[in-house]
């Protein structure tokens, strides 16, 4: 999912685990596991699905699947269908589901799979460190990439010092490398020229997290929007989610009971609350837009999608949805795209003048 692997990759390597990433996600993935999924499995099943297949074949004996939390949302039941569908595909492996259950996988499985067990509290609390500091190293990269991409003035630079961070991150093994990696990032695009006095426009982008965090899911929205020439802002990252399982989410927690109860009083099981709290408060911050992105048959996201013209009307915003899945089209994205960004210029320039 998105960059998240470089953490996993960090984590397994410091508890003596044998890791193997499965190939970056590919046109191949989709059709792999769109092949072999239930019509109406919403997009990130299809594409972990595909993921899982593709590591499969590459020699992987053991899946560790993100289950999240028992609840409202499918994402919990996955790795149950994922595990049937790839046995009955002669597959033979273990399937792990990381939700409620994860401290027995911290303390027992890991323990199980390290070619070291001894000594293994003081590991996993390493591991931990490390695992945060490059999770949260990893988010400030890819908030530099939204917030300097519209302003640079050499098309290019940012994504190359984008996947030239990512590099820093992965290869830094100590919190002392990442101490340094973290001064080599910021000096790296600090030193991107760029044309500060450019007009451009503020969008918030909000939806179903693994839409948010795949790029391959959203076709490089937040890329695609920044070479318009608009500032991204897009606050989910897989370091909030780590946090989440361990720690209570404070804001989380404010933005439901101050702000979403007056729309939604239930959880509806995805990111349906934080989408519609974050469009509230981005629009009275006065940005431009909103794009929501969600997979098609996310019945959570499709709740959030039935208010969005009550806030669309409240607050004067415009909001943009994608329904993806292995059939969206980007040219069409594109094409709304460029003329949502046009729309938005005009009605930018009319209230200005």
């Amino acid at each position: 999912m998105g960059n998240t692997y470089i953490a996993v990759k960090a984590f397994l390597e410091t508890m003596e685990c044998k890791y193997m990433p499965p190939p970056p996600t590919s046109r191949r993935t989709i059709e792999l596991g769109a092949k072999y999924s239930p019509e109406f499995a919403c997009f990130p099943y299809k594409l972990t699905l595909g993921n899982m297949i593709e590591a499969l074949e590459r020699g992987a004996n053991i899946i560790l699947m993100a289950a999240g939390k028992r609840g409202l949302c499918r994402l919990a039941y996955y790795h149950i269908v994922q595990e049937k569908t790839l046995k009955d595909l002669d597959f033979n492996f273990e399937m792990v589901g990381l939700g409620e259950n994860i401290w027995d996988v911290l303390f027992n499985k890991i323990k199980e799979w390290s070619r070291d067990s001894s000594h293994h509290f003081i590991k996993l609390v390493k591991a931990t460190r490390i695992t945060f500091r490059k999770l949260k190293l990893i988010k400030r990269v890819e908030e530099y990439n939204r917030k300097i991409r519209p302003y640079e003035i050499e098309k290019g630079k940012t994504s190359k010092v984008y996947e030239k961070s990512l590099k820093l991150i992965d290869e830094a093994k100590t919190l002392s490398q990442l101490r340094e990696a973290k001064y080599k990032i910021d000096n790296l695009f600090s030193s991107i020229p760029k044309d500060p006095k450019r007009r451009t426009l503020k969008i918030l982008v909000v939806g179903e997290f693994f839409c948010c965090l795949e790029p391959v899911a959203s076709h490089y929205i937040e890329n695609v929007l920044g070479n318009f020439g608009v500032e991204v802002t897009q606050n989910m990252s897989s370091y909030r989610l780590a946090k989440g399982f361990l720690f209570p989410d404070l804001k989380k927690w404010w933005l439901n009971s101050f702000v979403v109860k007056k729309y939604l009083k239930y959880r509806g099981g995805g990111e349906e609350r934080r989408s519609l709290g974050e469009a509230e408060i981005y629009a009275k911050k006065g940005y431009d837009g909103v794009i929501a992105l969600k997979p098609f048959t996310c019945l959570p996201e499709n709740t959030a999608e039935a208010i969005f013209p009550y806030l669309r009307e409240k607050f004067k915003i415009p909001i943009l949805s994608f329904s993806l899945d292995e059939n969206f089209s980007e040219i069409n994205m594109l094409t709304r795209i460029e003329s949502f960004i046009d729309m938005l210029k005009r009605r930018k320039n009319v209230s200005r003048n």
